[in-house]
């Protein structure tokens, strides 16, 4: 575990990456999903969660992993192996709730605090981890790739767009993918005017995950307040929506398809990241809240 100037370092080494990715074109975010699903610790089985989801994936895809199944070092050596000589760790965070006032935390006799005083605050740890790939020594369980059909894929993209609670009004037969907030509205178009299927439910999910920054949904003040194209607020909330979607995408078994992106919005997102070294992460935050509230479920907090 590392400190959290490390973690404030993480900040940086993310954002860095995901700019130059930009530069050249490719989105992040955008990337296929693995058909053995999502980056998964192999040792506790637990799936990743918020941004590290998309950088593992995205880490996977890079070095050209055949699956987003990782492990920590520590892991790695209780299994009897260890991490070959030479490769490098990726880093990932998650918060923690730990509690203050207690005697880990207050000078002095632990006895004297009053137990009003102790409260619970959220504090982001760092670790790294190995791709399986990456280790020597460790046998572990074949992975099989997704077998859904076609049918099965669109099926479950329906299903997520049936069961989402409070849901907008929808219209299907739109002129273009869009939101409308006064009348908490998603407009998109028929089908058939997409070039593929993935494309048509990223769209419809992009525009879903704008209708939950709603007041009566989780009152993203993105969404309530207006904003200026290509403002800060503006970006982190395309980003918000582009990481619903993906999230959305990669849970129904869609295996999406690289979008182009006009040049305004790659620049206003540069422009926003440079400014503020944690949006992506806030994004990822956000989005991850998004998604939960369309697929209506709850996830208890996490650890590697």
């Amino acid at each position: 575990m590392e400190t959290y100037k490390n973690f404030k370092d993480t900040y940086q080494e993310v954002t860095d990456a995901v700019i130059e990715q930009l530069k050249k074109g490719n989105i992040v975010w955008r990337c296929s999903w693995n058909e053995t699903g999502f980056p998964t610790n192999v040792t506790t089985g637990v799936s990743y969660r918020g941004w590290n989801v998309f950088w593992l994936n995205f880490h996977t895809m890079l070095k050209g992993y055949q699956t987003p199944r990782y492990i920590t070092f520590k892991q790695a050596q209780h299994l009897g192996g260890t991490i070959r000589k030479g490769e490098s760790g990726v880093k990932i965070v998650y918060w923690a709730s730990i509690k203050t006032g207690t005697a880990e935390d207050v000078a002095g006799d632990p006895l004297s605090i009053d137990e009003a005083s102790v409260r619970s605050r959220m504090v982001p740890k760092v670790y790294t981890v190995f791709n399986v790939e990456q280790t020597e020594g460790v046998e572990f369980p074949e992975v099989l790739g997704s077998n859904h059909t076609t049918i099965g894929k669109i099926e479950a993209c329906e299903e997520v767009i049936r069961n989402m609670p409070n849901p907008p009004a929808l219209n299907l037969q739109g002129q273009y993918p869009v939101y409308y907030p006064l009348r908490d509205e998603v407009s998109v178009p028929d089908k058939q005017n997409f070039n593929s299927c993935e494309e048509y439910y990223c769209a419809l999910y992009h525009e879903l995950a704008h209708s939950t920054g709603h007041q009566k949904r989780l009152g993203r003040k993105e969404i309530i307040e207006p904003n200026k194209f290509g403002s800060e607020p503006y970006s982190r909330e395309e980003l918000t929506a582009e990481l619903t979607a993906a999230f959305l995408c990669g849970i129904t078994g869609v295996g999406q398809q690289t979008l182009e992106n006009s040049a305004a919005y790659l620049q206003g997102w540069l422009k926003a990241l440079k400014n503020d070294k944690s949006l992506i992460l806030k994004a990822a935050g956000q989005a991850q809240k998004a998604a939960d509230y369309i697929l209506n479920v709850q996830y208890e907090q996490r650890t590697t």
